[in-house]
Order: C-alpha cells, then structure tokens, then sequence
C-alpha cells in the first residue's frame, strides 16, 4: 500500500482551489493505484510554529548530541519528518500570494529544513539530502495568470530547490490553476490535469 500525504496550505478552506487542484490529484493517483492510503496535513488549522531563540539552537544542536531526540523545541520537526518518511507520495497545495508560497508553507518548510536529518555535505562540501525515493506533486493556485517576462516560477522552482538540495527529493512534478481572480472563474482540473502522469 502506497502512503499519500496531502498538504494543504490554504485558508480558504473547502473553496481553496490549490486544496481542490490537490485533491484531484489524489483522485487520479488512486485510479492508477486503488490501494492508496491518504493522510491530509491542514498548515492553517495546525500551523506551524515561528521560529524562537531556544528553536533555533535545536536545530543547531548536534544530532549526536545525548537527549537531541526529546529537545522539546523540536517536538513538531521531528513529527514532521516522522510523516514525510512514511509517505511514498506528496501532493503539496499552495496559493501564490505576492509571487511567493503561503506563509503556513514557508513555516512548515522551515521546520522541514534540518542539518543531518534532511541534508548533509559529502566530503567536497556539496550538500546531499537524505531523504529520497519519493515523489511530489506541486498543486499551486493564483489569482492572475503567469507572466510571460518573469523568468523565475517564484514558487514551482523554489520549492523544487529547496526539496533537491536540502531534502534529496528530486521527482516533483507541477500542476496549475490560474486566473481564479476573473470574473466567473471556473477551474477545470480535467483539463490541467490532462496530461497526469503517475
């Protein structure tokens, strides 16, 4: 049985078209693969925590370190990467706001982003990550509609980055909806996602 975590990082709640975008994507995944199990992380009705002075020096304490495991100030890192290790696929939901991911997002990454737990550095200084074999799909939702002169995906390249240099995970393949600001937006999610591949 293949382990789905879904992601959710809107506060629009059922209306969320990132959240819904997610959700067919999980719809498709189990019409490929009906022994499916999902499990769904709401970032905005359990956010998490900024970060603090006593977190910071967690993160920085040596994973060798005795009694690193029960420093208190990393008590939601360490379930975090409890669920990420145990999924097999990872469908991550994101509004766009400003050109950037939700600010639940950028928390939750924040807390992901650990030296020795998801990355290290081999012995030329090259940073390796230490999680790896999973697939992600990124389902990002905008109001407006990608411009054509920008040439960075602000958020699709940066969460791409940070999951293949401080994670190892390198499948992530993303999905659009656009334009959910116009007048009388209706999303199609077939159409988007016609070209699914598993």
């Amino acid at each position: 049985m293949k382990t789905v975590l879904h992601i959710t990082s809107s506060a629009r709640e059922d209306s969320s078209f990132s959240t819904n975008l997610g959700k067919e994507i999980i719809n498709l995944l189990k019409e490929k693969n009906d022994s499916i199990s999902v499990l769904t992380w709401d970032l905005v009705k359990s956010p998490p925590p900024l970060y603090t002075n006593e977190m910071v020096q967690g993160f920085y304490t040596p994973v060798d370190t005795s009694g690193y495991s029960s420093i208190e100030s990393l008590t939601y890192a360490n379930n975090l990467i409890r669920k990420i290790s145990a999924a097999d696929i990872i469908v991550m939901s994101t509004p766009m706001h400003n050109f950037a991911i939700s600010a639940h997002l950028k928390a939750w990454i924040d807390q992901l982003v650990r030296f020795g737990i998801t990355y290290t550095y081999d012995e030329i200084g090259n940073r390796v990550g230490l999680i790896t074999d999973k697939k992600i799909y990124l389902a990002i939702a905008s109001g407006g509609k990608q411009i054509a002169s920008l040439s960075k995906d602000y958020i699709a390249d940066y969460l791409t980055d940070v999951f293949r240099t401080y994670v190892g995970i390198t499948d992530v393949t993303t999905y659009r909806v656009e334009g959910t600001a116009f007048p009388d937006f209706s999303p199609n999610y077939c159409e988007i996602l016609a070209n699914f591949q598993y």
